[in-house]
């Protein structure tokens, strides 16, 4: 998997930084991404939610990057030092 860099991104209202990106499965391709919120916010509550997320930020698809906006499903909130993580999957095509 590459390294991909951190950009401005939303989730729902918060604010911080993450991006998406496409892996191949036997299914085709899927979407995945991770996001971290501001210092002191936390998240934790989204990965609870029955409704989708949504995601507005950065698709890296291949070798190219686009600002995209699609709906996500919040897979794990991990509380870190720079503040909470928030690891998705895409419930539409981007």
């Amino acid at each position: 998997m590459s390294l991909y860099d951190l950009h401005d991104a939303q989730l729902n209202d918060f604010e911080g930084e993450g991006f998406a990106y496409s892996q191949k499965t036997v299914y085709g391709k899927a979407y995945k991404g991770v996001f971290f919120a501001e210092d002191g916010v936390s998240i934790d509550g989204l990965a609870e939610k029955e409704d989708d997320a949504e995601f507005q930020g950065i698709l890296y698809d291949r070798s190219r990057e686009r600002e995209k906006t699609f709906s996500v499903e919040i897979t794990d909130v991990i509380s870190t030092p720079s503040g909470d993580r928030a690891d998705f999957v895409a419930t539409e095509k981007p």
